[in-house]
């Protein structure tokens, strides 16, 4: 009996073992088959959408397919961190470049606009090494060629390595080796909305973005809303038209009049790109953010209310005679037309400014006003760290930057280059210490917040102003806001974005604001300047930084 049991009890641990083993052996299989398929299906996806964005599958995975980076308007370079040291290129001098250079998916090459005069060219190719790859043919009137108001509609590629843009009156698609895709006309201005020349018909967009369902859609300056089918241009929606006022006639700032001349700008747009600017005399004038969690597009713009801004949430039904752009949400908020929206990282806010410095943190389903922040952002667009901190520009003699909490509009800190600026250029017997002001939109990398920072001397000309002798792009510290770090110097001004490449090259395009506007003063400024200081003189163009190994 004791043996029997013995033996049973053996039996019956090896049935145990056994069942154990063959279960384990299922599992080892059906994990194996899971991976298969995951594989597969990996591959499949990865045939598919090899040069695509993780966060966005229409747009390029070059890390920086459009203005502000990415559809969330969030200008961060993921991945990217400073180097030790860079050398430099350039490109374009002569040229005010007011737009960001956008990055093909498999980030060799990039595309820049500009707004030069007719018999040139307004798209341009290049190398992330230097090498002009190709221009667009240079156009001779509104209907023929990318004509000067490409230069504040940024280029956006998608993940097949296409390009699209618009100028004055028309869209554009081309493919990467520059041979046209296809080329449709905006549609045109009413009888009532301002036109500064009657030779050049302007309805103009202020950057495309791609829709979750791989549309392509624009904001014209007047509020028309257009989706195009991105493989042969058709437009797919009923017509629609933001419901906002003209804004009046911005006189906020009289405009230089050495601003971006000397040929920098087809002298025909200077007036609406400083209109546009100052958010003046049109309905829209910022790049469209695009949720990726429900589709919706996000857009500031006029209000129905006189000077009011206000953020429309939209979104695309699709029916059997076309798309309808239904307003799901219409936010109104302070002066003026806005900033570039820019979304959280989970897509569920949407942050703007007004032209009166107020940031305003808004629900991305309801469209609720969650919180808002006095700042000195004068409408500036907005940039969201990774761990959702907001960043914003502030106006000169403000400090350069503010960070704010993004769950409560807390201020986290302030912090300007001033220290910076003066381990950079001396002091003066006359206009003491130098000085420092940002003019373009900072970058957040890995390990630093990157802006271009202007050094130079304060001076009085009815109000204070900085007149320039220096332009560096100067890493701040994102906990405290330190400036601690002249990355690279820079040629003339930036009043621009600033794309930075996961490898850490930095591309800087050069829009020359402060320099030609403030020209005419140098005459007298260099008198006034410390010894060997000269009053820095437009020059524009590209730089592009790659970090030595």
């Amino acid at each position: 009996m004791g043996y029997l049991v013995d033996s049973l009890i053996g039996v019956r641990i090896t049935m145990i073992i056994a069942k154990y083993m063959i279960n384990q052996l299922l599992f080892i299989v059906f994990l194996l088959l899971s991976l298969v398929i995951c594989t597969a299906n990996a591959e499949r996806v990865s045939a598919s959408n090899s040069l695509g964005s993780v966060e966005a599958p229409a747009y390029s995975g070059g890390g920086w397919s459009t203005l502000h980076q990415g559809p969330g308007n969030r200008d961060q370079a993921r991945d990217a961190y400073l180097h030790d040291k860079y050398r430099t290129w350039t490109a374009l001098e002569g040229v005010s470049l007011l737009i960001a250079p956008s990055i093909s998916p498999d980030k060799k090459r990039f595309y820049q606009t500009s707004g030069l005069a007719a018999g040139q060219s307004n798209l341009h190719a290049f190398s992330v090494e230097g090498e002009l790859l190709w221009q667009s043919q240079p156009w001779t009137d509104a209907d023929n060629g990318v004509d000067p108001c490409a230069v504040l509609s940024n280029v956006i590629v998608d993940a097949e390595g296409d390009l699209y843009l618009g100028d004055c009156n028309q869209m554009f698609a081309f493919h990467p080796d520059g041979s046209k895709k296809w080329t449709v006309p905006l549609p045109l201005a009413a009888d009532d909305d301002w036109q500064p020349d009657p030779d050049l018909p302007i309805n103009a967009l202020t950057t495309p973005v791609f829709t979750v369902e791989g549309y392509v859609l624009g904001v014209t300056n007047y509020g028309d809303v257009v989706i195009w089918n991105r493989d042969d241009g058709r437009v797919l929606n009923q017509p629609m038209r933001l419901p906002g006022l003209l804004s009046p006639y911005s006189e906020v700032l009289k405009q230089p009049e050495t601003l971006w001349g000397d040929g920098m700008i087809d002298p025909r747009i200077r007036e609406w790109s400083w209109q546009l600017l100052f958010g003046g005399a049109m309905r829209s004038m910022n790049t469209p953010a695009v949720s990726q969690k429900t589709g919706r597009i996000f857009v500031a713009a006029t209000s129905t209310e006189p000077s009011l801004g206000r953020l429309y949430g939209l979104d695309l039904i699709h029916g059997e005679q076309g798309i309808v752009v239904e307003i799901a949400f219409a936010t109104d908020f302070g002066i003026g037309s806005g900033s570039s929206p820019a979304t959280s990282n989970d897509d569920s806010y949407v942050y703007v400014s007004d032209e009166e410095g107020y940031l305003y943190s808004i629900d991305a389903l309801s469209g609720d006003i969650v919180w808002r922040t006095k700042t000195a952002a004068t409408a500036g667009s907005a940039v969201v760290d990774f761990d959702d901190t907001i960043i914003v520009l502030q106006a000169y003699p403000n400090p350069t930057m503010m960070a704010i909490h993004g769950d409560s509009g807390e201020v986290k800190w302030s912090s300007n280059a001033d220290q910076l600026a003066s381990e950079t250029l001396p002091s003066g017997f006359i206009l003491g210490a130098p000085q420092a002001s940002g003019n373009g939109i900072p970058t957040v990398t890995e390990d630093a917040i990157l802006v271009p920072v202007a050094y130079g001397y304060k001076f009085w000309l009815g109000r204070t102003i900085v007149i320039p002798v220096a332009n560096y792009l100067v890493a701040f510290d994102k906990d405290t806001g330190v400036a601690f770090r002249n990355v690279v110097s820079m040629p003339d001004d930036s009043s621009n974005t600033t794309p930075v490449m996961a490898n850490g090259t930095i591309l800087s395009p050069l829009g020359a604001a402060m320099t030609s506007g403030f020209k005419p003063l140098a005459t007298i400024a260099n008198w006034f300047l410390p010894e060997g200081m000269q009053q820095a003189m437009p020059v524009g163009g590209l730089q592009v930084a790659i970090p030595e190994k």
